[in-house]
């Protein structure tokens, strides 16, 4: 069982690393890897304050990559809003 500690360390290292791939220029399969990653993250919580942060990252991509979530295609952009509606489930089943 994982303590509150671990799973907010976890998300810690989670977040730098995402940063670190946002900062090294992703393209889209990138956005929709971690929109994955942020997915699998707000899923794996177990408490509904965990999931804040990775549900904050899909309403910030909404507002601040808009073009990049574009270049998607029709494809692309429903596999990332697949990932952004799995995430937003989880964080439901924990209100």
């Amino acid at each position: 069982m994982m303590l509150k500690s671990d799973v907010k360390r976890l998300a810690t290292i989670f977040t730098a690393t995402v940063g670190l791939l946002v900062l090294a220029g992703c393209g889209g399969g990138d956005l929709i890897a971690e929109a994955t990653a942020q997915a699998d993250g707000a899923c794996e919580c177990e408490n509904f304050e965990c999931t804040t942060d990775f549900i904050g990252w899909f309403n910030e991509v909404s507002i601040t990559r808009e073009s990049d979530l574009e270049a998607l295609g029709e494809a692309g952009y429903n596999a990332y809003l697949e990932q952004s509606l799995r995430a937003a489930d989880c964080q439901d089943v924990l209100r």
